[in-house]
């Protein structure tokens, strides 16, 4: 029994040194450059007149056109044929009769005497012409506009209680990440601010927040995300890690900020 006693004693022992032992700093340079005054060059504007040669070369073309006349010789020829259906239509014999084509119910046409000769025209044929007209529009220079290079005032608008009476949502810190002193430590811290046992505790993240002017705040389940409503003390106060954890039983949250050293 002793014997396990002194085992306890001494992984107690080991735990408390591991848990109180200083975390590792590492030392940055918070100095920003120093920045350089530079100059905008003036605008300056350059006229071009790209080179347009206009030049008119006439050209004549000749084109021959050779007019033929031929003549065609035409003879006309008259026949004479004997129809032996006359004679029985006068002996008598009537099959139909219309009076449309009734004795004197057409008209005579007289058959129009043709020409002789062919008649020929003609017609010399003209050459095409072409002409020129001369331009001398000259070109207009590219209109110049001056301004002010000068930049206008800078205005300025006090809308910080406007910007703070906004929720401003803060990411947690991967407890995954932290050591395991470290961790173990701010265990212990958690326990002696709240007062609560540890295994009824439920670590839900680590927030660097402002430690003064905190109006309310809202934990998003969904995003893991931290929201603040803030007052203008938040502005001046330093930031701080701020552990929140929720109740087991009760499902209530319980927070406490973590010293640093």
């Amino acid at each position: 029994m002793f014997g396990k006693l002194s085992d306890a004693v001494s992984d107690l022992t080991e735990t408390l040194r591991r848990a109180f032992r200083d975390p590792l700093t590492y030392a940055l340079d918070p100095a920003l450059s120093a920045p350089r005054p530079s100059a905008v060059p003036p605008l300056a504007t350059e006229s071009i007149t790209p080179p347009y040669p206009l030049c008119v070369v006439p050209v004549s073309v000749r084109i021959p056109f050779s007019a033929l006349s031929t003549l065609v010789p035409t003879r006309f020829e008259g026949r004479l044929k004997a129809e032996d259906g006359w004679g029985r239509w006068t002996a008598g014999a009537v099959i139909c009769q219309m009076p449309v084509f009734g004795t004197g119910g057409g008209k005579r046409v007289g058959i129009l005497p043709l020409p002789r000769r062919a008649a020929c025209f003609r017609r010399e044929a003209e050459t095409f012409r072409i002409s020129s007209r001369s331009i001398r529009e000259p070109f207009l220079f590219p209109g110049v506009r001056g301004g002010s290079p000068d930049l206008g005032t800078v205005v300025v608008r006090k809308d910080l209680e406007l910007a703070l009476g906004l929720p401003i949502a803060f990411t947690g810190q991967d407890i995954q990440t932290l050591p395991k002193p470290l961790w173990m430590r701010y265990s212990l811290q958690l326990v002696k601010a709240t007062g609560e046992n540890i295994r009824n505790l439920e670590v839900i993240g680590i927030y660097r927040i402002p430690s003064k002017g905190v109006a309310s705040l809202r934990h998003d389940a969904t995003s893991g995300h931290l929201f603040l409503e803030l007052t203008p003390q938040a502005s001046q106060a330093p930031r701080l890690p701020f552990l929140l954890a929720r109740r087991k039983d009760d499902r209530s949250l319980v927070s406490c900020f973590l010293e640093e050293g």
